[in-house]
This record gives structure tokens, sequence and C-alpha cells, in this order.
């Protein structure tokens, strides 16, 4: 995170921005500062690790001395998944209808056009994406753009030419801890909405170049005192083993703003390449936000795993304390007389096993 000018300036590098340019780009990041240590983000996010881990079933590791069970119950799983299906088969998305007879015809349009879109975009799949999220986090987010996917390819020739895998509006589900909002909003709608938020993306530097440098989107010409580093972390509780290349990372903001400004400023690691208007002719946040169970006067609500949280422990220890019972009523604890020679294999059960001693009584197990 930075909270002070001089941290952006430091990972920026030969770039000096000066006038709007500059405070464009302090402001950003002072912005992305105040959504991220809001107390309501800060508070949801302390269990967003723990609620997927209950989802996924996440087991402690063990070692070799550890005979003691990990065991975990899929009670979460199990109804996250059951409700999940349920909402999916009923294939939830907006129907455009008319508000009197004079916009029948345009309704019928819109909808055709929807349908269109939402078929060629995997609308079902992203839609699946955002409730997962909903219901295993409490929150979900979605984001409406459109969306150009370019790639250089090798044409039968030998020449290289740019084909784009995907062109057109695209609804796509949000990574809960990549999005950060305004800290007093409380949704997207109504007098509390949200005047401004921040998507955070983890880019290759090559990619990076590829989508910005030279492109409609690289009108500041500022793509190329961009470098990789800085803050580039996308695991949270997994840091990459050495040997994986990290390095070549960068950290783009995307700002988006209604209020005070009409803008959307893109930042990469401390460099302005993009300073102009909301592109669409809406000038709303093209965000839109699905909560489980709401949490009045908040903007992040509560989830079947938190609703579960307390019962799946209990029923966690519970199997646990009985996999260990079973475990100890078959592999015994010794008394052992000093004198004996026996080793910790010579007293593990097994079919058959024999112990030889000379005084059968200088050796018991303890019931």
């Amino acid at each position: 995170m930075y909270d002070k000018p001089d941290q952006v300036e430091r990972l920026a590098g030969k770039y000096n921005p000066q006038g709007a340019e500059k405070e464009a780009r302090d402001w950003v990041y002072k912005r992305k500062y105040a959504m991220e240590n809001s107390p309501s983000r800060r508070d949801a996010e302390k269990k967003w690790d723990l609620w997927q881990s209950q989802w996924e079933q996440l087991r402690r590791p063990k070692d070799r001395d550890d005979w003691q069970s990990n065991h975990t119950v899929p009670l979460t799983t199990a109804i996250v998944e059951t409700v999940l299906s349920e909402v999916v088969d009923q294939s939830p998305k907006p129907i455009i209808m008319p508000r009197g007879p004079e916009d029948a015809p345009k309704a019928r349009v819109m909808q055709r056009i929807f349908e269109y879109t939402w078929d060629v975009a995997d609308g079902d799949l992203e839609l699946y994406n955002v409730l997962k999220d909903t219901f295993i986090l409490g929150t979900g987010i979605a984001q409406e753009f459109y969306w150009k996917e370019p790639r250089m390819v090798t044409n039968e020739k030998g020449k290289e030419e740019m084909v784009y895998d995907f062109d057109d509006t695209y609804m796509e589900g949000v990574r809960l801890h990549d999005f950060f909002v305004d800290e007093k909003a409380r949704g997207f709608t109504g007098p509390y909405q949200a005047r401004d938020c921040i998507r955070r993306y983890i880019m290759d530097i090559e990619d990076f170049r590829q989508f910005f440098k030279g492109t409609t989107w690289d009108s500041l010409k500022n793509t190329k005192f961009v470098v990789p580093g800085g803050e580039v972390d996308y695991f949270e509780d997994w840091k990459p083993p050495q040997g994986i290349d990290t390095g070549r990372d960068v950290e783009v903001l995307w700002y988006w703003s209604r209020k005070p400004k009409d803008c959307l400023w893109i930042c990469a690691n401390g460099v302005i390449v993009v300073q102009g208007p909301n592109p669409f002719r809406h000038k709303q946040l093209p965000f839109a936000r699905a909560v489980d169970i709401k949490r009045t006067h908040q903007f992040y609500g509560k989830g079947e795993s938190e609703l579960l949280e307390s019962v799946q422990d209990e029923l966690n220890t519970i199997r646990q304390m009985m996999l260990d019972r079973a475990h100890l009523d078959i592999d015994k604890m010794f008394f052992v007389s000093p004198y004996m020679n026996l080793s910790d294999e010579d007293l593990i059960a097994r079919p058959h096993g024999a112990i030889p001693i000379d005084n059968p009584e200088l050796a018991k197990p303890i019931e």
C-alpha cells in the first residue's frame, strides 16, 4: 500500500509528471489507500481467506510424526454447491420489459441484443462465478465492459499479425480481493452509492505493453516509463516458491469515478497511462454487486460460510476426536521397562505382531 507520495515516486523511477497529471496519479494512490484501509473492508477481508479455505476443505499439512487427524467434514461445500445449483437452475438474468406500449418495439430489440451478447460472452458461466463468490464470501462483484483481447500470431506467409480472440461486450466476475470501493458506499445505487472504485490487475510486463503501448490506451505516451515490481502479490495466504519468476509483474489500477469527477484514470506502478473521462455513455461505475445475506447500511454481505463457521468447526473437531480415539485404541501406548531393548517400531500394532521379552509382565498396554 502507498500512503505517501514519495513511495509512489520511487516506484515510478524515471517518470516525473507535472501539474494535473501528477495530481491525478497521486489521487489514485491516495484513494486506493483510503479504500483498502477502510474499517468495513478490513473487517471483511480478515475472514475472506478463512471462508474460502472452509469451502475448499483445506487441511493442515502433516509431517511423518503427526498422528492426529486433520479430516474435515464437507458441510460448507455441500450447502454452498446445493444452493448454487438451485439458483443457477433458475437461469437468473435481466429481462428487458417495456414501461409502456410505446416502448414495446425497442424492448424487443434490446432483449435480442442482450441475449446475443450474453450468449457470445458466456454470461451464464460468469454469473455462476459471481454467485459462487456471493455464497462463499457474502459478496460478489461483476463488471460490464467492452473487451478486446489482442494476440500476435504468425500467418501462413510467415508474417506476424494481430488477431482478437474476443471483441464484444463482456460481463466478468471480479475477484473480491482486487476490488476497492468508496469507503462510505453501501452499494452501487441509491443515496449512498459508491462515488468511485478501483479494480486491480497484476499483469506480465509484456502483456501490459501489448495491451497498452501504441494503442488508444497510450494517449499520454507514458507506457515506456512502466517497469516491473511494486506490490504484485496475488495470493493472500500463499507465496510462490523460489524459482518462480515474479519480477516481471506490474500492478495496474483502473480508477473509476463518478464524483467528484467523471473519469477513468489508469496507473501502472506509479505511472499514469490513461487520464480521461468515463468512456461509457451512462457515466456510471460499470460494476454490480450481489450479496447473499444483506447487512443493512454496509457494502459487504454475509455468506453461507460465515453462517456455518461454528457448526463446521464443531463437526471437524468431533470427527477428528473420533478418528484420534480409534487410532489410539489400535496403536496403544505401553509401559516399558528401561531394561528392555525395544524401539518405537517394535510397539507399532500389526497383525500377528509379537514383542519378544523375557517376562511378559514387564510390558502391557495402557487401556
